[in-house]
């Protein structure tokens, strides 16, 4: 709103104070605004049902992983009825899967129906819970091949490898490998015997997933971390998790519907595609708020690798930049740079809240098991070499090659197969009582880039990991929701205090994972998890996870062994 300077006083407080109540009201009428359940089918993404009569949902949103959402509806309604007729969506052409969309304060959690489980209780009255799996799920079904562009049979390169700015390398592969799945000469379309079929695959609007586009230099231009991928048939999001994390990068999805705004100008998306891209939120490789305390206020520090490119070190920066658009009424989001929402001890909105500090373990990392390119060979070569001579001396001719195959198990991969790294910054702040070793395994061959890469994940896995965990009310005073709209959302940083902490430290964290639930006795309520969330999971869920990472490795080093 603009001040009419020609009014008194009184009169400009006057009007400054009725827009202010207006903006408040039009907030509040917007948070309040149920959140929007839809299901669609899983042939074309036809609507079917608009869900308002439930009992209880759920919707999990962690960062860069699946979330569960569930749904509870009594047996007799329409909508429950056709969640569970599985057959019956078959026999209508509706197909078995089916699509659900909640739409609340500009977000979207989109996500397919994983199974359904009728529950009757001793007085014969059933209610369906539904569990849907988030979007994310269908990127872990995603594979990197080897050489994308041939069939299976024939896979002449043995291993696929993208390096440059880490948003570009990820999403270049997936949508590389989106052109394989679509292409009907590589992979036999739904239908074989109709010829169009054939054709379909090369046009990008018939697609079900599709990568929002964005070039090389535009990518390089903001400063985001480089990496390298290398994959042999490894899933999309096992190579992506660990370079997301690493750079602290935002992966974002959204399931588009027609009447919804494009994703990008020109886009042309076939109804009920998901959309994939990558953000910055984090802004720590250009300079972000990070620390402090309540009386010299946020530092702004910097993120840099030191001279082994293994760990990284925080430097402070004295300036602090304005941010225009906080200066903007009625304009609601956060500028990595400069986070907007801060949660004090005392904070009406927090309900509850646990934090969490596991400090950094192991100061070397070892990895490695292959001698690097080339060791093995030359000194194949050598015993070849020496011993075709000396054969050739004692009149036994060239007996080189059978002598190599008998020494070779004694001599290969002894020779620069393993690396070790000392982390001196963290040695120099851990004490001498400390943890030393951390053993990172590892198919590929020691003092090459992969190898680096191994080094950056172990020392990211052993890092100092902060973990808040908070049930918050929403609108109290912050609202959650897309930029514009609300004043954050999952994956942006906001800042925070551990009540009763006497140095009244101030920590910056993302937001790692958000759920929002209902019920019919209560309203929307949003908690969030901060930082690592390891560290807030049940420990059989992590140890699952690692059960998961496991096997992805074995199935990688039995292909490559």
């Amino acid at each position: 709103m603009s001040v009419d300077f020609a009014l008194s006083l009184e009169e400009q407080c006057e009007a400054i104070w009725e827009a202010t109540e207006r903006r408040q009201w039009e907030l509040d009428r917007e948070r309040r605004t149920p959140p929007v359940i839809r299901l669609w089918t899983g042939g074309n993404a036809d609507l079917v049902h608009i869900i308002e009569c439930e009992d209880e949902a759920a919707w999990e949103d962690p960062d860069c992983d699946t979330g569960v959402g569930t749904l509870k509806i009594d047996f007799s309604m329409p909508q429950a009825q056709w969640l569970n007729d599985m057959y019956g969506r078959i026999q209508r052409g509706e197909k078995r899967n089916v699509i659900v969309s909640v739409d609340y304060m500009g977000t979207r959690w989109s996500g397919l129906l994983e199974e359904t489980d009728v529950q009757t209780d001793e007085l014969g009255h059933s209610v369906l819970i539904a569990t849907f799996l988030s979007d994310f799920e269908q990127l872990k079904t995603k594979l990197l091949w080897a050489t994308p562009v041939m069939p299976a049979a024939f896979q002449p390169i043995k291993v696929f490898g993208l390096a440059g700015p880490a948003p570009w390398v990820l999403l270049g592969a997936l949508h590389i490998n989106l052109c394989r799945e679509n292409n009907p000469i590589l992979t036999f379309p739904d239908d074989p015997l109709k010829p169009s079929a054939w054709w379909e695959g090369f046009d990008m609007s018939t697609w079900t997933v599709v990568v929002k586009p964005g070039s090389f230099m535009d990518w390089l231009a903001t400063g985001v971390p480089w990496a390298r991928l290398t994959s042999r048939f490894k899933y999309w999001h096992e190579a992506a998790q660990a370079i997301l994390a690493d750079a602290e990068l935002s992966l974002q999805w959204r399931r588009w519907f027609t009447g919804d705004p494009l994703p990008w100008p020109g886009a042309k998306l076939r109804h009920g595609a998901l959309v994939v891209w990558i953000e910055d939120k984090s802004g720590v490789f250009a300079g972000t708020a990070n620390g402090g305390t309540w009386f010299d206020g946020l530092l702004r520090t910097i993120r840099s690798y030191t001279e082994d490119f293994v760990e990284n070190i925080e430097e402070n920066i004295t300036d602090m930049p304005v941010v225009g658009d906080y200066r903007i009424p009625g304009k609601r989001l956060t500028d990595p740079r400069v986070p907007y929402v801060y949660y004090s001890p005392d904070s009406p909105g927090v309900l509850r809240s646990s934090f969490k500090q596991r400090p950094a373990r192991a100061v070397q990392l070892v990895t490695g098991g292959h001698s690097m390119p080339g060791v093995n060979e030359t000194m194949g070569a050598l015993v070849q070499g020496i011993f075709d001579v000396v054969g050739n001396l004692l009149q036994f001719g060239s007996i080189g090659g059978s002598v190599d195959r008998i020494l070779a198990p004694f001599y290969e991969n002894t020779v620069l197969a393993w690396i070790a790294v000392k982390l001196l910054r963290r040695a120099q702040v851990s004490g001498d009582f400390r943890y030393f070793e951390f053993f990172i395994a590892s198919g590929g061959k020691a003092y090459t880039l992969d190898s680096l890469a191994v080094l950056r994940a172990g020392a990211f896995e052993t890092r100092t990991i902060f973990s808040g965990q908070m049930e918050i009310t929403d609108g109290a005073p912050y609202v959650i929701g897309a930029p514009g709209i609300g004043h954050f959302d999952k994956g942006d940083r906001v800042v925070t205090r551990i009540p009763g902490d006497i140095t009244q430290r101030m920590h910056v964290e993302r937001v790692s994972k958000k759920v929002l639930s209902w019920g019919m006795d209560r309203a929307p309520d949003i908690a969030i998890t901060l930082g690592g969330e390891k560290l807030q999971q049940d420990p059989i869920l992590r140890l699952m996870a690692e059960i998961a990472n496991g096997k992805s490795e074995l199935k990688e080093l039995g292909v490559m062994g």
